[in-house]
């Protein structure tokens, strides 16, 4: 998957299945929107975060967990706890976009 970096704010839409991987500024406050754009889900959308440095994510050897929010099915946001370094969203249905903001 492609990487981004987040200067300030980052959005992507169409996402079906896996985003591209959002890196972030340790140091900053970050928010994401998790926006379902279509479909009526069951199993929805999760964010995922890393701890793994901007180059690892780059080149697709970060390790990634799920945020403690969980899954959802319906629009949200999240504050992003520091010192995360990149997210990304899964999809398993629907259709999503993401939006991360940097503070």
């Amino acid at each position: 998957m492609p990487a981004r970096t987040v200067f300030n704010l980052e959005e992507q839409t169409g996402i079906t299945s896996f985003s591209d991987e959002f890196i972030v500024n340790p140091t900053r406050e970050v928010a994401a929107v998790l926006r379902l754009t279509a479909g009526t889900p069951t199993t929805g959308a999760r964010l995922q975060i890393t701890l793994d440095d901007a180059e690892r994510i780059a080149a697709g050897t970060a390790t990634w967990v799920n945020s403690p929010l969980g899954s959802r099915t319906s629009t949200g946001a999240e504050k992003v706890l520091r010192p995360v370094s990149g997210l990304r969203l899964v999809a398993t249905d629907g259709t999503w976009a993401l939006q991360v903001r940097q503070a």
